[in-house]
């Protein structure tokens, strides 16, 4: 199996051409769940699956000037690092599918945040802007990796994500 920038290329193949002769390959439903501690530490936990079939403990809580400890990452952090570790990792996949090697890639994130809206205390927008930077090292020459910068931008669901509203549907049962 071939493997370039740590990206099993050949599986990827494998899967963008199944996808291309049936649609409903490329589809994955995702269900995650978690649980408000009541108790001391993080206020909430949950056993998340990974596609090994082992499952690893995800813990969010909230700043002290929003009620929290500040023990664990607060949901925002998820929701931030997610999408700029989306991002990298097209950026990495589609390097590899077009046989461009790696030295090294970095991802930053940068965003201001408003809690004035969380608190209500005003309808101000809990975030205005959000940036991802990558720092991309290869033997390639720019234009190359630039191109592979668009793709991303196209590909990427994170960015997809952000960028176009996505029916929500809250419950309470």
């Amino acid at each position: 199996m071939s493997r370039i920038n740590n990206v099993a290329v050949d599986a990827v193949s494998a899967t963008a051409q199944a996808v291309s002769a049936n649609r409903q390959a490329g589809r994955m439903s995702v269900s995650l769940e978690g649980e408000w501690n009541l108790g001391e530490g993080p206020q909430f936990v949950g056993e998340v699956p990974l596609a090994n079939g082992s499952t690893v403990r995800l813990e969010a809580d909230f700043p002290p000037p929003l009620g929290g400890t500040g023990s664990a990452p607060n949901p925002l952090v998820y929701c931030l690092w997610g999408g700029v570790a989306c991002y990298a990792m097209t950026y990495a996949l589609e390097a590899s599918r077009a046989g461009i090697r790696l030295r090294a890639l970095r991802a930053r994130v940068a965003a201001t945040v408003d809690q004035a809206r969380a608190l209500g205390v005003a309808d101000d927008p809990p975030v205005e802007r959000i940036v991802w930077e990558l720092d991309a090292s290869a033997e390639a020459p720019r234009e190359e990796l630039e191109r592979i910068k668009r793709l991303s931008d196209e590909r990427c669901p994170g960015v997809y994500c952000i960028t176009n509203p996505i029916a929500l549907e809250t419950r309470l049962s």
